[in-house]
């Protein structure tokens, strides 16, 4: 284990770093293991057999895998590096550069200046108290874009809109740049009256109109990330210019179309989720080569097929077309990370393919490390696979973004559940019940996790909240309550288990039985599981639930299905 120098990096391996200039560089975890294979070969040719023998050992993958885990490679080491890994067609791949080993005392002048660090940006809703209430989506439908348009932008970190309040918000996150501002549509004209304020002081470092044509959304939104995108610190845009990637559509409709919704996707229930499905097959009648609304159809369809959502869509309908659109979306603009994260879902959740998720989630992370959807999606994946440690930074970097995400703060107290850490897990539902008190979601965790500790009055009390949230269960927290108290515990869950298995909560039901100490019939509701393709599946070989499943014949099996067996291991007890 050595400290290697490359050209601008250094790649210190026992401590697992690689720095550009000082500045230290996240890397997935396959492209970290391609690099060191690349730099250890000293510039020799490391062949596609190779690669595939070191990172998939007996499993077969597509060349494609390889080929996209190079791509966020290079990604990761940043702009003006294409020429540094070399392919050799149909051979594989070799650094193109000098490679020293250096002394073991480290890398001359580590100990000097800090590391860099990236400009960090939170972006709020645009005020929309002009509008009339059919266009009040456009207040987070272009703050939303600008959002999107500064991700990819590199050395930006930028939190998502709704992740502050106010400027006492943003100090909180500890951002050091808000924007803000406020949509007018006039009868000719759109414009956003923007400001970027620093933070730390208050001072508005400017205000500015942004005017466009009535029906240019898309100009709108790229003057004014790129303005955003030049005003910060270490821009590597000097000087006015434009500075985002983007893709002006056919129509202004199909624009406004995608925007609507999007916000329509935010409230996580079904009635708007169909509605923005509508929304986004509408944007495409009008383009049909409309990247970003091929990626928001994915992601829809995703949501469509949670059992979380009570599936709207069959999933073998709802999935295919997930990928479908996904592959459309990147088809036509490979750098959109949305497109990316909902192919590695799918990949995840429906067809098994861990190496080709990981493979596409990483992509993902790398073209756009501020896409908190992405990093979630990814921190959810590691902690599948057993790798916790990794889990939990990726899941605490997508709460740092966004530590008002209830989706986030629900994720990561189940990543902190997979690794064995109950209170933690505890403390992260909290957290997200402080942003939306009474959420049935975090109700149920919270249950999940207290029946795990043995605490069954406290997992009671959160279960009766849970089906007091349920629309479809009304009358029945009194009756499991009634039961509870004349026959006791036991009675009562089984009423409740009733519930979860007639509306497809098959993974709960698994959980549940364990929770009553009958493996026969969890082992029943994970087979059910396996043959439905339900959302949370990935989790069975860590979920602590299933520790005393161990050695049971029908266990392996299911994790023979799913590719799990060999994967980490089963999850560790909860501390």
């Amino acid at each position: 284990m050595s400290v290697y120098a490359f050209g601008p990096f250094i790649l210190d391996v026992p401590a697992r770093h690689l720095t550009r200039d000082g500045r230290r560089l996240a890397v997935p975890g396959k492209a970290w293991q391609i690099l060191l294979m690349l730099v250890e070969a000293g510039g020799r040719l490391v062949s596609h057999e190779t690669f595939r023998a070191r990172l998939w050992p007996n499993i077969v993958v597509e060349d494609r895998t390889l080929t996209v885990h190079v791509s966020t490679l290079r990604k990761a080491l940043g702009a003006g590096t294409a020429d540094l890994i070399e392919t050799v067609s149909r051979e594989g791949y070799r650094l193109a550069v000098p490679i020293r080993v250096l002394p073991d005392t480290g890398p001359p002048g580590a100990s000097a200046s800090p590391a860099a660090t990236a400009s960090t940006l939170a972006v709020r809703p645009f005020a929309t108290a002009g509008l009339a209430t059919a266009e009040s989506y456009l207040g987070v439908g272009i703050a939303d874009a600008v959002t999107t348009a500064l991700g990819g932008v590199p050395g930006v970190m930028v939190s998502p809109v709704e992740a502050v309040e106010d400027l006492a918000g943003a100090r909180s996150l500890g951002v050091e740049h808000l924007l803000e501002g406020s949509v007018q549509r006039g009868a000719e004209s759109l414009s956003v009256e923007a400001s970027l304020i620093d933070v730390a002081s208050g001072r508005t470092e400017w205000r500015e109109r942004f005017e466009r044509p009535r029906g240019d959304g898309v100009a709108l939104q790229d003057a004014i990330a790129s303005r955003v995108a030049v005003s910060l610190p270490d821009s590597p845009f000097p000087g006015e210019g434009h500075a985002v990637r983007s893709y002006r559509p056919q129509t202004a409709d199909a624009y406004f179309l995608q925007l609507e919704a999007r916000a329509h996707l935010k409230p996580f229930t079904r009635l708007p989720l169909i509605k923005a499905l509508t929304l986004f097959e509408q944007a495409l009648k009008h383009d049909p080569d409309y990247a970003a609304a091929h990626a928001g159809l994915a992601s829809t369809y995703l949501l469509m097929a949670s059992t979380a959502m009570l599936r709207p869509l069959q999933v073998d309908e709802a999935m295919p077309m997930a990928r479908r659109h996904a592959l459309q979306a990147i088809a036509l603009d490979e750098g959109l990370a949305e497109a990316w994260a909902a192919l590695g879902r799918v990949k995840m959740e429906y067809d098994w393919d861990w190496d080709g998720a990981e493979a596409d989630l990483a992509h993902a992370v790398a073209l756009n490390a501020s896409s908190v959807e992405a990093l979630g999606t990814l921190g959810q994946f590691l902690s599948a696979m057993g790798r916790h440690d990794e889990a939990i930074e990726t899941m605490e970097q997508a709460r740092r973004l966004d530590p008002r995400s209830v989706a986030t703060l629900q994720h990561l107290a189940i990543v902190y559940w997979m690794a064995g850490h109950a209170d933690r897990a505890l403390a992260a539902v909290d957290d997200s019940l402080k942003v939306l008190p009474g959420s049935t979601r975090a109700h149920y965790g919270r249950m999940m996790i207290l029946d795990q500790l043995g605490r069954r009055e406290e997992a009671m009390v959160e279960r009766l909240a849970t089906l007091r949230g349920l629309s479809i269960a009304a009358g029945l927290a009194e009756h499991v309550e009634a039961v509870a108290i004349e026959r006791g515990w036991r009675e009562a869950m089984i009423v409740w288990i009733g519930l979860l298995e007639r509306t497809n909560r098959w993974e709960g039901a698994a959980q549940q039985w364990m929770a009553l100490g009958e493996a026969g019939r969890a082992l029943d509701a994970l087979e059910h599981c396996v043959r439905a393709r339900t959302t949370y599946l990935c989790f069975v070989a860590q979920n602590p639930c299933f520790r005393p499943l161990r050695g049971e014949a029908r266990f392996a099996r299911v994790l023979s299905a799913l590719g799990l067996d060999g994967k980490g291991g089963v999850g560790r007890g909860p501390r």
